[in-house]
């Protein structure tokens, strides 16, 4: 089976709808301003504390065997070597080490919520434009 890669519909100032939450501060349905596009690899990962956090870009986690065929692959580790605060949780910190739950490839946003707080990263999948 071939899967196509779907060029984005979606553009920097573009306002999307929320398809899903993103606690605690984006719930679904609401509207966000489109600040930034990348196309890159989105990781969701386990935090030592057995929670799961998304999304972390790769090029924010080192990956601990970072000469395997595919280092961040499902149940290895990686340690958190970027966290610029904007939309990764606080309590993130740097240095932190995590379980790799998921990595793939997508296009995802920076965006800015009605309320003027900047989020990043919303999946393409996650949004969608305003009818």
């Amino acid at each position: 089976m071939n899967i196509c890669y779907l060029p984005p519909k979606i553009s920097p100032g573009d306002k999307a709808l929320v398809l899903v939450s993103h606690s605690p501060e984006i719930e679904p349905g609401d509207l966000v301003k489109i600040v930034k596009l990348w196309t890159g690899n989105l990781c969701a990962v386990e935090l030592p504390n057995g929670m799961i956090h998304r999304w972390f870009a790769a090029f924010e986690l080192s990956p601990d065997d970072r000469f395997a065929n595919c280092p961040l692959e499902p149940g290895k580790y990686a340690t958190v070597i970027a966290n610029d605060g904007h939309g990764n949780p606080p309590h993130v910190k740097v240095g932190t080490k995590v379980k790799i739950v998921r990595c793939f490839p997508t296009s995802y946003y920076d965006a800015i919520l009605e309320n003027g707080v900047y989020h990043r990263w919303l999946a393409s999948f996650e949004i969608a434009l305003p009818v």
